[in-house]
C-alpha cells in the first residue's frame, strides 16, 4: 500500500535549470569557456554541484578546486535568486494540492542544497506541502546514489514498497530505483527519457501524474 510520494524539486516540481545553468555559465567565462545549453541539460541536468564542478574542470582544464568552483557557483546561484525566483512548473502547485488532501505523507528529495531552496519554497508559499525534506546538506553522497532516497525512506519509518517518487532526470531515476522506490517518471520542456531509465510509469504531465496516484490510493 502506497503511504507517501517523494519529489524531486529541480526541473519536477520548478523551472529552475536555466538559473543552474546561468550560475555555471558565469563561472566558466572568466577562463574563457562556455557551456551550451543543450549539453548542460543533456548531461548535467540532475546532476549534483560536486559531480558537474569535476566533470567542469576535467573536461575544460580548468585552474581551479573542486570545492571552490563548487562554493563559486553556489553563490552565483544565490545572487541570481535575489532577481529572478523559479516558478512551478505546469501543474505543480495543483498536484501538491491534491496529494495533500489525501493521506499520503509527502517527502522533498532534492540533490540542491538547503540554501537554495529554502528562498523557492517560501515564495511559493510551499513550506507546508514537505513536513521532511531531504537535501545535499543531509547526505553523504548525492543522487544517483540511492542515499538521499535510504535517508527520506527512514525518516519516514516506511519501507520502499510503500513509497513512490516522482523524478524528471536519469540521475534522479536511478537514485530512487536503487533505493527500491517504484518511480514515476515525468519528462518536461527540458528533458527527455529513454525507455530503460528504470522508471515503472513515464508521464507527460503533472495533471498526469496526479490522476495516476488517485487511482492507486482509491
Amino acid at each position: 500500500m502506497v503511504k507517501a510520494i517523494c519529489f524531486d524539486f529541480d526541473g519536477t516540481l520548478v523551472d529552475s535549470e536555466h538559473l543552474h545553468y546561468a550560475a555555471w555559465q558565469a563561472e566558466l567565462q572568466p577562463f574563457g569557456c562556455s557551456l551550451e545549453k543543450s549539453r548542460y541539460m543533456a548531461q548535467f541536468s540532475g546532476v549534483s554541484t560536486f559531480a558537474t564542478a569535476e566533470t567542469l574542470i576535467r573536461d575544460y582544464q580548468l585552474p581551479i578546486a573542486i570545492e571552490q568552483l563548487m562554493d563559486q557557483k553556489t553563490a552565483r546561484f544565490l545572487a541570481l535568486l535575489q532577481t529572478e525566483l523559479p516558478v512551478p512548473m505546469p501543474g505543480a502547485e495543483a498536484l501538491l494540492q491534491k496529494i495533500q488532501q489525501t493521506e499520503l505523507a509527502m517527502a522533498l528529495v532534492t540533490g540542491s542544497y538547503r540554501c537554495e531552496i529554502e528562498p523557492v519554497l517560501e515564495n511559493l508559499g510551499w513550506r507546508d506541502f514537505f513536513p521532511l525534506i531531504v537535501t545535499r546538506d543531509d547526505v553523504q553522497h548525492a543522487k544517483p546514489h540511492p542515499e538521499p532516497y535510504l535517508t527520506a525512506l527512514e525518516r519516514l519509518n516506511l519501507s520502499a514498497t510503500e513509497c513512490l517518487a516522482l523524478e524528471d532526470s536519469p540521475t534522479g531515476i536511478r537514485s530512487a530505483h536503487d533505493a527500491g522506490l517504484t518511480v514515476l517518471a515525468v519528462t518536461t520542456v527540458h528533458t527527455t527519457l529513454a525507455t530503460d531509465a528504470g522508471y515503472s510509469e513515464l508521464f507527460y504531465s503533472l495533471q498526469a501524474v496526479g490522476e495516476h496516484v488517485a487511482q492507486l490510493i482509491r
